[in-house]
């Protein structure tokens, strides 16, 4: 699983789009430290974006409020802003398994705080419940947040079918499918069921031919003898943009 930071989507220094592939699709996680000025989360609303397959938004929001915080019995002005915010992407403020404080404060006179929060993508079985781990943050003063990513289990075939350029059985290919093609009989298309019946025919011949004269090959490091500097160039830019249009 390879990440890339997206700065064509969104360019601030506090707010971070990483990019990830899972299957056909890309997926998106949202990093956010909005200061006391609420300056990150001011910039998202006044720029909306068009992330739908964002998976986790998370970060030091900076706000108190009673929604995740039991300690504080008041609700923030910006709260409303930040769970907008959420919404738009299809986000759901999610709990930890084991609540508690995210922030310690410096001053023996304040309280710990919850400010660190995460809002995770309900429809996305991939990430579920996170955890907070406050042994892990000194000398920091916040709480990492753990998330659990469910990876499941994938056999990839390393083979492929292939047949030689140049080869006896490129020759013998190319006859089979050639002579296969001048003896099918298309002078009774005169239904649909007629056509589907010859295009199947031409299918079989190509199939049978394909497989009675390719061979089975491993996937090696040696096996990209067409790879030039061209496509080093490609996969480089497609590595940092992530932009699947340069895959």
């Amino acid at each position: 699983m390879r990440f890339s930071l997206r700065l064509d989507i969104i360019n601030h220094r506090d707010v971070n789009v990483l990019a990830f592939h899972s299957g056909q699709h890309i997926n998106y996680i949202i990093n956010v430290y909005s200061d006391d000025n609420q300056s990150a989360l001011h910039f998202l609303n006044r720029n909306i974006i068009d992330l739908n397959n964002t998976v986790v938004m998370t970060g030091d929001f900076n706000i108190r409020d009673s929604n995740w915080d039991p300690n504080y019995p008041h609700h923030s002005v910006h709260t409303k802003d930040l769970l907008t915010l959420a919404e738009s992407l299809g986000l759901d403020l999610s709990p930890p398994v084991n609540p508690g404080p995210t922030r310690f404060a410096d001053n023996p006179h304040d309280t710990n705080s919850v400010i660190d929060l995460a809002f995770i993508n309900p429809n996305n079985s991939g990430f579920g419940q996170y955890s907070l781990h406050p042994k892990l943050c000194r000398p920091l003063d916040h709480v990492p947040l753990i998330i659990e990513v469910s990876i499941n289990k994938t056999n990839i075939d390393n083979s492929f079918w292939s047949i030689s350029k140049d080869s006896e059985e490129e020759k013998d290919f190319i006859k089979a499918i050639t002579d296969g093609t001048l003896a099918l009989d298309t002078s009774n298309i005169t239904s649909k069921e007629n056509l589907e019946a010859v295009a199947q025919q031409l299918a079989d011949i190509f199939n049978e031919a394909w497989y009675s004269q390719a061979k089975k090959k491993r996937i090696t490091k040696h096996s990209k003898e067409w790879w030039n500097h061209e496509c080093t160039e490609s996969i480089n830019r497609y590595r940092n943009t992530g932009d699947i249009e340069h895959w």
